[in-house]
């Protein structure tokens, strides 16, 4: 990122037409005026070195990657440091958006790689690697009543207040997942916990099995839940984009850490 100082030094010499009436103009002396814009230069000379080192090795400049946000971002830490270390000055933009969006923004070509649930249908706007399967599973705050409660019904469910992610509003799977007419809407996998730390509700979140539970949360299974509950997951790109080498092994990577998921 520019350094402010050094672009505010270079506009005021471009509006004003010399370093001493832009020092005026910013009180300060003409030879920090000078001084910050031979930085500027030599940042950008830096930086596009260091681009165009990255185009010629066949790798992104900038890379684009979203995940769902009702998925915990701490599985995918490492793959996220890999990249930093291999590729440390590639620039990087991570978002966490409902499934819906990611779409569009896919469709767009403003993302390049996203992590989302599989759609039943096959799209028009994008291609898709099916990677595996996440957990999810009932969880509340160690304070909640069902948390000592030995069996848990359809019904305690359903009067019980349920936290859900905000996404399902605009998913068919509202009328699935939403058990109790009692609900709290939660935008992000981290706002949605932290609803449950502090024992509002329930709610059914996606859990990392190999990795122990957030702190404040515990996990439960109703009556009639006897079978582990899991969703599949694809990475999706833009279709008819080719990958690169480097994205395609970003791919890969980011498929063996849900594939591991899946195994727990």
């Amino acid at each position: 990122m520019i350094n402010s100082d050094l672009l505010k030094s270079f506009i005021a010499a471009a509006d004003t037409g010399s370093f001493s009436a832009a020092a005026r103009q910013l009180g300060r002396q003409q030879s920090t005026i000078s001084s910050n814009i031979a930085k500027l230069a030599l940042d950008s000379a830096e930086r596009f070195e260091n681009s165009a080192a990255l185009i010629s090795a066949g790798s992104p400049v900038s890379l684009t990657i979203a995940f769902d946000e009702d998925l915990p971002l701490t599985p995918f830490m490492g793959w996220l440091q890999h990249i930093h270390k291999q590729y440390p000055i590639m620039q990087l933009k991570l978002l966490r958006k409902p499934s819906t969006q990611i779409f569009e923004l896919v469709k767009n070509n403003q993302i390049d790689l996203a992590l989302t649930p599989s759609l039943e249908s096959n799209s028009s706007f994008y291609e898709f690697t099916a990677v595996g399967h996440i957990c999810y599973m009932f969880a509340c705050g160690k304070q909640h009543p069902f948390r000592h409660k030995r069996q848990i019904s359809n019904d305690d469910l359903a009067t019980s207040t349920q936290v859900v992610a905000s996404s399902m509003l605009e998913s068919q799977l509202v009328q699935t997942v939403a058990m109790s007419s009692h609900r709290w809407y939660c935008e992000g996998y981290d706002t949605l916990l932290a609803a449950l730390q502090v024992n509002i509700g329930w709610a059914f979140i996606a859990v990392d099995q190999s990795a122990p539970l957030p702190e404040g949360i515990v996990t439960f299974k109703p009556d009639f839940s006897a079978t582990q509950h899991r969703a599949q997951y694809d990475i999706i790109w833009q279709k008819n984009k080719i990958l690169s080498d480097t994205k395609r092994q970003l791919r890969d990577q980011l498929a063996t850490v849900v594939a591991n998921l899946s195994r727990h």
